[in-house]
């Protein structure tokens, strides 16, 4: 408990190495207390709480919403400079067509 404390949740897993050597380093200074010689210990198994594993499911899918929000945002302001553009080519033939009946 000791070493995993020292880690956030993610560098358990990201550091997972460095992790479990320092776990296994801490249990063959542990047990070489009680007279037991430990030579290899392996971490196979990691699991988190039910509230923390809830939390990430959270913060994914409030990820995938912001960017849902941004690709929205991003689609509205391509869809506005559309506008413009057609708007001021409308504005353009308009002149031009003004401008060739002033003409005639």
């Amino acid at each position: 408990k000791s070493v995993v404390a020292q880690f956030t949740a993610s560098e358990l897993i990201t550091n997972r190495f460095m992790v479990s050597s320092k776990i296994s380093n801490r249990l063959v200074e542990r047990s070489r207390e009680f007279g037991i010689e430990l030579e290899n210990v392996a971490i196979t198994h990691l699991s988190f709480g039910r509230e923390y594993s809830q939390a990430i499911e959270a913060k994914q899918v409030a990820q995938q919403e912001a960017e849902r929000a941004k690709f929205i945002v991003d689609r509205a302001r391509e869809t506005k400079r559309e506008i413009i553009a057609k708007a001021e080519g409308d504005k353009r033939a308009a002149l031009k067509f003004n401008e060739a009946v002033k003409n005639d």
